[in-house]
């Protein structure tokens, strides 16, 4: 059984925004909101120190700390993200001639605690493990198989969604669920002006996978994952981005080579990509696929 990592809530259930109106066309303005009063009078006392008091004066009427009441609305997730609260240790299983080792994988949580275990039948781990959320729910992108991406709720250790494996298939070898704080930090505050639900997102419902056609190893590609039923029991795997080879890097991290944005309901991706080109023309080479 896996202990749950509580979600950390604003008990407050309060911000405090500095404000002002503008003198010129009674335009309200807003400089920042923070989670106590202190931290935002210290937003005011930069507005009026030095240079910044003479314009803040000149240009302004008002000066304020306006209290808002956010009970109902979006809390920001714990920190850290689960992929920083989780780890796995693996052990070489010795397999009988002519057959791969596999590996026992075991989940530790942050204090090194045995949490949850699951074997896989490939002698190399790669970076199949990602833990990621779901509301308050921790689950984690794992490979028993080495062609299959899967599902485990990190509560109870089970998986509750797999692919079928298939031995020509689509082998993964890193996984990637974008964390709310892999977008965003908290220099914008639920409740404030200048939050929108855009910054709600993501909720955990997607994620991308990389890796390659079994014997097709010279590269990894890129695949979406759509995780929003994987508590139903189903995960669906696309090649949407059709035949992108990805720059990944062992001492790179995937937020460092998978960017994603959320803005007016719509996401986008932009991916590190390898591509070759000849050097005396500068023309770019196209892949065997293209």
């Amino acid at each position: 059984m896996v202990e749950k990592v509580a979600i950390t809530k604003n008990t407050n259930r309060k911000i405090y925004e500095v404000r002002s109106v503008s003198k010129s066309d009674g335009k309200l303005h807003y400089w920042g909101a923070k989670n106590t009063k202190d931290a935002a009078e210290s937003i005011l006392r930069e507005r009026f120190t030095g240079a910044a008091k003479d314009w803040a004066e000149k240009y302004h009427c008002r000066w304020w700390i306006e209290e808002i009441d956010t009970m109902g609305l979006f809390e920001l997730p714990d920190r850290p993200a689960p992929r920083d609260k989780y780890r796995v240790n693996t052990t070489p299983v010795e397999s009988q001639a002519g057959a791969w080792n596999t590996l026992r994988v075991d989940i530790l949580d942050i204090a090194g605690n045995a949490i949850a275990h699951f074997d896989r039948n490939y002698p190399i781990m790669y970076g199949t493990f990602e833990p990621f959320r779901q509301g308050e729910k921790l689950l984690a992108l794992v490979s028993p198989d080495y062609t299959t991406t899967a599902v485990m709720d990190l509560e109870t250790g089970k998986i509750i969604a797999s692919e079928t494996p298939n031995s020509y298939g689509f082998c993964p070898v890193g996984f990637y669920v974008p964390d709310w704080w892999d977008i965003h930090d908290d220099s914008i505050l639920p409740g404030s002006s200048s939050w929108t639900t855009d910054m709600e997102q993501p909720n955990g419902n997607f994620g991308f996978v990389w890796g390659c056609l079994w014997g097709d190893d010279s590269s990894w590609k890129v695949q979406y994952l759509d995780l929003s039923r994987v508590q139903q029991g189903e995960i669906l795997r696309d090649e949407r981005f059709g035949y992108v080879q990805l720059a990944t890097h062992p001492a790179l991290k995937p937020k460092d080579f998978i960017n994603c944005s959320f803005y007016g309901g719509t996401w986008k991706v932009t991916f590190s990509v390898i591509s070759s080109y000849d050097l005396l023309s500068g023309k770019r080479e196209p892949h065997e696929f293209e």
